[in-house]
């Protein structure tokens, strides 16, 4: 798959360059962009690389011991894209592909779509992208602050629904009611399924299931140096093969740095087992979630706050005994200031931000800090299974009751320029069992990022 995307791309551009009746010049915007010389065909290759390091730091007095999660300690490439882009008559289309699958090619689709503009009425996208929900999970992994994404995210609160499939809608206009304002709203139907990830959601089916979703966001105030930002989304995936929908994924609370699995954390199983014709019948379990987002900016400093609550259901074999429900809230607090006076950009075209180009010729700094927080409200009595450590048993005799993990994370960002950046994460992050007990481990997470 890859090396037929490669040859794709070469082959375009190279007959794109070649022919003067289609094109009469070539440049670069960050990327290579070829265009024809009526405007009809645009052809941009760009891509970015992001080569990390982490150190696992394991909790030594653990009550269930995370030691072997220092075997993930060392260097891998998190991402290695090959982003193609471009217009045909007036049809926008993208492939982004995460070629350092190797195992899976077709699971490193990300974003793939075609989209067009709607007159003066928004942009529809048909394809596989993101639906519109967790601020920092739509801000691009080119921009964010740090290595990993926070807890009310696909990584936290969503449960590894990133991408999906479907129809997907936006509009936004600045200027919407006031002068130097923005407005943005946006919604998306999906089906639960991923191209390529046999595993996502379940069977890796297009049967999967269905989800819907919806934001709103509002910036009062957009400018170079200042700008705030309030936002609110609401979510709603059906599966309809009876597989789980979860919060939290399997690297969540340092994120590649200490692999306990929170695959349970918001997990919709049944308390007691479904009969043959409940499984035959779909035993859809469902996810309703709600969230809020505020953000802004006032000169260099810059800060992030979300919020957010996932109700997740799924029958009993009884049907007396109701739905299996469970409430997973989450909430992150970020703040980050750079030292070398840049702002961050406001990015009106998704209501999210941008990292700024160092105005200093040695580039720019940014320290950061972040808390993340995230707990499962409803566990059974007596119960050994739900948010079970991946790595490691409970103690005999005791019980899970508390499901949260907190984690403290400190960042320095150093932009050598705007295609090069290097970050340095230390988290220190805490997983509560209750009576079950806790295990404390901490991570030194490193990234060498070139985009273009």
């Amino acid at each position: 798959m890859n090396r037929y995307i490669w040859r794709s791309a070469l082959a375009v551009a190279a007959l794109t360059a070649t022919d003067a009746a289609l094109a009469d010049s070539a440049r670069t915007l960050g990327g290579l962009v070829i265009e024809s010389e009526d405007g009809n065909f645009v052809f941009s290759l760009g891509g970015r690389v992001q080569f990390d390091y982490t150190g696992i730091l394991p909790d030594k007095h653990s009550d269930f011991d995370s030691g072997a999660a220092e075997n993930d300690s060392g260097f891998y490439f998190r991402r290695v894209f090959l982003s193609l882009s471009g217009k045909v008559y007036g049809w926008r289309y993208r492939i982004d592909e995460d070629i350092s699958n190797t195992s899976n090619p077709a699971a490193g689709f990300n974003d793939v779509y075609v989209s067009h503009d709607l007159w003066s009425y928004g942009t529809i996208r048909l394809g596989q992208t993101k639906p519109w929900r967790s601020l920092d999970e739509l801000t691009s992994n080119n921009d964010i602050v740090f290595m990993n994404r926070n807890a009310v995210s696909a990584v936290g609160l969503f449960g590894g629904r990133d991408y999906q499939q479907g129809l997907f809608y936006r509009y936004f206009k600045d200027g919407a009611f006031i002068n130097g304002d923005s407005a943005w709203a946006g919604a998306s139907v999906y089906s639960l399924n991923k191209a390529g990830a046999s595993t996502n959601q379940g069977t890796g089916t297009p049967t999967q299931g269905i989800g819907y979703n919806a934001r709103l966001a509002y910036a009062p105030i957009v400018k170079p140096t200042e700008w705030l930002h309030v936002g609110a989304t609401f979510s709603s995936d059906h599966a309809d093969n009876g597989a789980k929908l979860n919060a939290g994924s399997t690297d969540w609370y340092s994120f590649k740095g200490v692999s306990q699995n929170l695959a349970s954390l918001g997990g919709t199983q049944p308390a007691t087992s479904p009969t043959s014709t409940e499984i035959a019948g779909g035993n859809n379990p469902s996810v309703t979630t709600f969230t809020g987002e505020l953000s802004g900016v006032y000169g260099p400093a810059y800060f992030q706050g979300e919020i957010g609550q996932a109700k997740f259901r799924q029958h009993t074999a009884s049907a007396s005994s109701g739905p299996n429900q469970q409430t997973v809230d989450a909430f992150s607090v970020l703040g980050s200031v750079y030292l070398t006076g840049e702002s961050k950009v406001y990015d009106t075209n998704i209501a999210t931000m941008k990292a700024p180009k160092p105005i200093h010729p040695y580039g720019a700094v940014e320290l950061a800090v972040r808390y993340d927080f995230i707990k499962n409200h409803d566990l059974p009595d007596a119960n050994t299974t739900v948010c079970k450590p991946a790595v490691g048993a409970i103690p005999t005799g005791t019980t899970i009751d508390n499901c949260s993990i907190s984690a403290l994370s400190f960042g320095v960002n150093y932009y050598i320029n705007s295609a090069v950046r290097v970050m340095v994460d230390y988290n220190r992050a805490e997983f509560d069992l209750g009576s079950a007990g806790k295990d404390k481990p901490d991570s030194v997470n490193a990234r060498f990022q070139l985009a273009f």
